[in-house]
C-alpha cells in the first residue's frame, strides 16, 4: 500500500490516444491510453484483461511488452517489461 505523500512510481503524462492491447490470447483490443510514464501506463478498456496477462501495447507504431498489474472496472493499468521514453509517444 502506498503511504500518501511518499509516491514511489514515476510522473505520468496524460496522452489520451487510440492505441491496441495484444492480449496473451492473441487477441486485439481497441483501448485509450489514458497516461504514461517510463515503466507504466493508464488505459480505459472495454473488453476483460487478466491481472498478470502478459501483452503488448501497441501505440503509433511501436510495440511494447507490458504486463497488466491491475484492473478496476473500465481501466487497466500496466508495467513496461523494457524502458520506455515517454516522452516520445
Amino acid at each position: 500500500m502506498r503511504t500518501p505523500g511518499n509516491i514511489k512510481r514515476a510522473p505520468r503524462i496524460d496522452v489520451r490516444k487510440t492505441a491496441v492491447v495484444v492480449n496473451s490470447d492473441g487477441v486485439a483490443v481497441a483501448v485509450t491510453l489514458l497516461d504514461i510514464s517510463g515503466s507504466g501506463f493508464r488505459i480505459h478498456v472495454t473488453e476483460n484483461l487478466r491481472i498478470g496477462e502478459f501483452v503488448t501495447v501497441r501505440v503509433d507504431g511501436t510495440e511494447l511488452p507490458a504486463q497488466i498489474r491491475w484492473v478496476l472496472g473500465d481501466e487497466a493499468g500496466g508495467a513496461f517489461l523494457v524502458p520506455v521514453d515517454a516522452q516520445a509517444l
